[in-house]
């Protein structure tokens, strides 16, 4: 950023915490209690409150966007501290705004230095069946007991991720929610199984143990009520269910998949990827989030979402397919050994784009099971292209719809 750039941000900066500045006024001690943006000096019982909470919001977010530094390195919860804290001190002195001011407030955002921590959070829903922690791609998982300190009250397990060049702690835990998030359905889409009958999560409570395989996750009662005058029909059940051995190599070192983990590795360690590696990693992901909603709704969009993250694109062409063809196609191409299969493979992708498309649009409801067995395909394309030496070269989406084209021309 230029000198001129910098001065022009800095006195946006300014204006914008002038403008924060005005919503604060003085108040009594019991107001600034009831407030919910307030502070009191202790040794002089000043009391401060923000009068219009929504504007002076708005402005605090101005401020956190204003400056790469900031928003890039500081989560807003952490940000918004910080900026409060610094308007607060500079309305009880009762000053003016200053540029030294400005100089103040960024330098405790630019002048903290990076450190790699590892950010670890109980886990629940897997087991390890062998001795000692496992290392599946960037993340470990092992039992709680090892840890240094408990994070939780039972011996159950964790889950640790490296997040490099950490500014805040808070930022740190949100990157690495995310990620946890990812590896969890990462696992549901190697498992494939969309049957409800996988439960994982992180955080408290975990789910009960009930044994070493199995463990407890809810309680149903319902009520089906008929006439008035009759006693309802009552449905009372335990949802038990098996933990998922992730340390079994048909998740560590699954034949078709393993290589997920390594592009996941790559990506996070800052590996420059491929297009068609991203497309397939974060088309995994999408996936299962399809298999692990409970909502069928939710489950089709997420369909769909991956195929169209895998398989989309756009050649500027005025004169081309709808994106649903064009997506058939390709994947049909990818999946289909022959006729009778292309035909099969299109019909149910069809039929779920238009499940979709009544969604999404305020259409019919009615959801069938069909976009189950789109759930199989996609796993089993990207299984082909991850191992295939038919598309070993293909960096690129371009590239594989070089080889749709080659192949409807060759028919």
């Amino acid at each position: 950023m230029s000198k001129n750039e910098n001065f022009d941000n800095d006195e946006k900066i300014k204006t914008l915490l002038n403008a924060a500045l005005e919503k604060i006024h003085a108040c009594s001690r019991e107001e600034a209690v009831a407030s919910k943006r307030a502070k009191i000096k202790s040794r002089t019982e000043q009391a401060l409150m923000v009068t219009d909470i929504n504007s002076y919001l708005v402005l605090l977010d101005a401020i956190y966007n204003s400056e790469s530094k900031i928003s890039q390195r500081f989560s807003r919860e952490t940000a918004y501290k910080i900026i409060e804290d610094n308007i607060f001190e500079i309305k009880f002195s009762g000053k003016d705004l200053s540029n030294e001011d400005i100089v103040s407030l960024l330098k405790r955002f630019t002048d903290v230095s990076p450190e790699d921590v590892k950010v670890v959070a109980p886990i629940s829903g897997v087991r390890l069946d062998k001795e000692g922690a496992v290392i599946i791609g960037s993340f470990e998982i092992g039992l709680s007991g090892s840890l240094k300190m408990p994070i939780s009250n039972n011996n159950d397990y964790y889950i640790c991720s490296e997040i490099k060049n950490s500014y805040d702690n808070l930022k740190a835990i949100s990157l690495a929610h995310d990620e946890f998030q990812e590896f969890i359905n990462l696992i549901f889409f190697i498992a494939g199984k969309k049957d409800n009958s996988i439960f994982i999560k992180t955080g408290l409570p975990s789910y009960p143990s009930y044994t070493h395989q199995q463990m407890y996750v809810e309680t149903s009662s319902y009520q089906i009520q008929r006439n008035p005058s009759n006693f309802p029909d009552a449905s009372i059940s335990n949802k038990i269910v098996e933990k998922i051995p992730v340390d079994d190599d048909f998740f560590v070192n699954n034949t078709s998949f393993r290589k997920l983990w390594d592009i996941y590795k790559e990506r996070k360690n800052g590996v420059k990827i491929s297009d068609l590696s991203s497309r397939i990693l974060n088309c995994s992901i999408s996936i299962g989030e399809a298999i692990r909603s409970q909502k069928e709704k939710d489950s089709v969009i997420h369909t769909c979402i991956a195929l169209e993250i895998l398989l989309s694109y756009d050649e500027g062409s005025l004169f081309q397919k709808s994106i649903g063809d064009r997506l058939v196609d390709t994947f049909v191409f990818i999946v289909a050994k022959d006729k009778e299969s292309r035909l099969r493979a299109s019909s149910v992708l069809k039929k779920v784009y238009r499940m979709r498309s009544a969604l999404v649009h305020g259409g019919s409801k009615e959801i069938d099971q069909s976009y189950v067995g789109i759930i199989q395909l996609v796993r089993a394309a990207i299984a082909e292209l991850l191992n295939s030496e038919k598309y070993k070269d293909v960096k690129k989406i371009d590239k594989l719809y070089e080889m749709v084209k080659d192949a409807q021309n060759s028919y």
